[in-house]
């Protein structure tokens, strides 16, 4: 995915430990609020992203959640934005181009949605660890 989005949080160091703690489970959890907050972030830029006119898939149509990445090394995340198929146009979207100027949609809407999908997450690790 070319315009990846990225929010770290902060203040759930506890949250991650215990949920490592918990192993297998922990995991799961950790996905599920991961996949959560993924889903807030896409839904977001669907509605940021204009529709064009012309007979093509449609970068709306094609924002894609990965699968849960990272391990104990580097830091589990989910990457959220335009799928192989778009993500060559919805880059000059982004950033525009010499003859177009930019129509950003992925940097808004994460800004739009951070402290909703901070929430969300948190809610999740609360939801799944009974607290």
């Amino acid at each position: 995915m070319a315009n990846v989005t990225r929010i770290e949080l902060e203040g759930v160091e506890r949250l991650a430990r215990r949920l490592e703690q918990l192993g297998r489970k922990g995991a799961l959890i950790q996905n599920k609020a991961l996949r959560e907050g993924g889903k807030i972030v896409a839904d977001a830029m669907r509605n940021n992203v204009n529709r064009s006119k012309k007979m093509q898939t449609h970068i709306q149509d094609d924002i894609k959640i990965s699968r849960v990445k990272g391990d104990r090394i580097s830091a589990r995340h989910v990457e959220v934005g335009p799928g192989k198929e778009t993500a060559w146009r919805a880059k000059f979207l982004e950033f525009g181009t010499k003859k177009m100027p930019a129509y950003p949609f992925v940097e808004p809407s994460l800004v739009e949605k951070r402290e909703e999908v901070i929430e969300t997450i948190r809610g999740k690790f609360k939801e799944g660890l009974g607290i």
